[in-house]
């Protein structure tokens, strides 16, 4: 039978476990966070340097937001898969004369970036 020194030791230890648990989730939420962040800031500044490659008029701010709003009725009007496909086709001749690549990275840089997180989520737990 377990005496009463035994149970308050193991409540404790369970509290400072859960304590840590909640610090470490904090940590991870934070990082999720801040990758997030990071995630929209590349992707707005893909767009805008993809926007400086086509040579529209960047500092027409009227324009650019006029031709978005345009090509968004028509995708989301009748005409919907063909102004889609054409838009894909167009896309693709641009990217292709021009050297883009999407955000894709190659499988080893994504297993290097996997590995260093899971480095990282250990590392707040003490292990």
């Amino acid at each position: 039978m377990a005496g009463t020194k035994t149970l308050h030791r193991l409540e404790k230890k369970f509290s400072f476990l859960q304590q840590k648990q909640e610090q470490t989730m904090a940590k991870i939420r934070q990082e999720m966070k801040r990758t997030k962040k990071e995630i929209e800031a590349q992707r707005l500044d893909f767009i805008a340097q993809t926007i400086k490659k086509t040579g529209f008029p960047v500092d027409k701010t009227v324009l650019l937001i006029g031709a978005v709003l345009d090509a968004k009725d028509k995708i989301e009007g009748t005409e919907s898969t063909s102004a889609i496909n054409r838009y894909i086709e167009l896309y693709n001749d641009f990217a292709t004369k021009h050297g883009i690549q999407e955000f894709e990275e190659t499988e080893e840089e994504n297993t290097e970036v996997i590995d260093e997180q899971n480095t990282e989520v250990n590392s707040y737990g003490g292990e």
